[in-house]
């Protein structure tokens, strides 16, 4: 909506739980509990999808965005201590490193996080070129992403990257949910926080490792072939989950939802 001086403001509505509310979402998702589960971080999932469930439109997740998605993303990113995404979606979606906003900074001071937090990037191939932001955009004072990859990775490209990245071998020939956590465990992280793609969102199902998903419904119908927010899942059992919240901006629905685990 827009108030009197032309300025555009965001209003945020609580829908579940009832009675209907506005909302902030910077103050509201840093300061919802999760709790360590026993031996791995806390794992939130973030997506966004069309009301007919496609993930993207011409390869990208941007169109499906506004001003109300963005600031819904800005809050639950502020509630992690590491974001994780594969390969794919790093270079389809042109990541950087995040660099938190203002708001972004206050509230995780007051959350007790780092004022960043830390990028992780799943490779088995090391295809990852040099002129991504999250590479080429790098300041002084920054902390290194993080690729995290497979025992066979090749040698070629570990030392190619050693100069923007720290190359972690893990034990299995493709990475592993499970190692990908202890290895983010080892280094500290309290909650991660996987902005996909769709094919890793699959592995995770399939580990049972998804603690909560935090899904943005945009008010379109995509069409095309996209992938649904988890695809390639071996599971033949659906993942049981349950509503924690549902919020609603700009007619578009923001649903916070807790895996049977964790209610």
């Amino acid at each position: 909506m827009l108030d009197p001086p032309g300025r555009y403001v965001l209003v945020v509505r609580r829908l579940v739980p009832g009675p209907v509310a506005e909302v902030d979402p910077m103050e509201l998702y840093p300061a919802l509990p999760r709790p360590r589960p026993a031996g791995r971080p806390w794992l939130m999932v973030n997506m966004i999808s069309s009301a007919d469930g496609a993930i993207a439109v011409d390869g990208t997740s941007g169109a499906l965005g506004n001003p109300a998605d963005q600031a819904v993303f800005s809050a639950v990113r502020t509630c992690a201590d590491w974001i994780v995404a594969a390969a794919g979606t790093v270079r389809a979606e042109r990541y950087s490193l995040p660099r938190p906003g203002a708001e972004s900074l206050r509230a995780r001071r007051a959350a007790g996080r780092a004022d960043r937090p830390r990028l992780a990037v799943v490779s088995a191939s090391l295809h990852l070129g040099l002129d991504l932001p999250l590479f080429a955009d790098q300041r002084p004072g920054d902390d290194l992403p993080v690729i995290l990859t497979g025992r066979d990775a090749p040698a070629g490209a570990v030392e190619s990257l050693a100069p923007v990245a720290e190359v972690v071998r893990l034990g299995s020939a493709r990475p592993q949910p499970a190692e990908i956590l202890a290895e983010l465990d080892r280094r500290g992280a309290g909650v991660v926080l996987s902005e996909g793609g769709p094919s890793f969102n699959g592995q995770l199902a399939d580990a049972g490792m998804i603690d909560e998903l935090c899904l943005s419904v945009a008010p379109l119908v995509a069409g095309g072939a996209s992938p649904r927010i988890v695809h390639g899942s071996l599971r033949t059992v659906p993942l049981d989950l349950a509503i924690d919240h549902l919020l609603e901006a700009s007619d578009t629905l923001f649903v916070r939802y807790l895996s049977s685990g964790q209610r």
